[in-house]
C-alpha cells in the first residue's frame, strides 16, 4: 500500500494464519491508505492509472474487503 506521508511503508495483509494484533494493525494501515487515495487529485490518480470511477469503487468497499493478493503475501 502507499501512503502520502513522510512516513510511507509498503505494508502486506497478513493471511488467517497471523496473529490479531497483525490484523488489526493490516487495517488500521489499509484504512490509512484509502484516505490517501481518498485525496487524490486528478493527476495523482493518473500518476497511478487510476479513474475518479475507480477510486470511488475502492472507497465504498468495507475496510476488512482487501484484495486476495494481499492477503497472501
Amino acid at each position: 500500500m502507499f501512503s502520502t506521508d513522510t512516513h510511507a511503508r509498503f505494508v502486506a495483509i497478513p493471511g488467517h494464519k497471523k496473529g490479531v494484533l497483525t490484523q488489526i494493525n493490516a487495517l488500521i494501515l489499509a484504512h490509512k491508505s484509502r484516505v490517501a487515495l481518498a485525496q487524490l487529485d486528478e493527476t495523482g490518480r493518473a500518476d497511478v492509472g487510476l479513474t475518479a470511477q475507480d477510486v470511488k469503487h475502492e472507497l465504498a468497499r468495507p475496510l476488512w474487503n482487501v484484495p486476495a493478493a494481499w492477503r497472501s503475501r
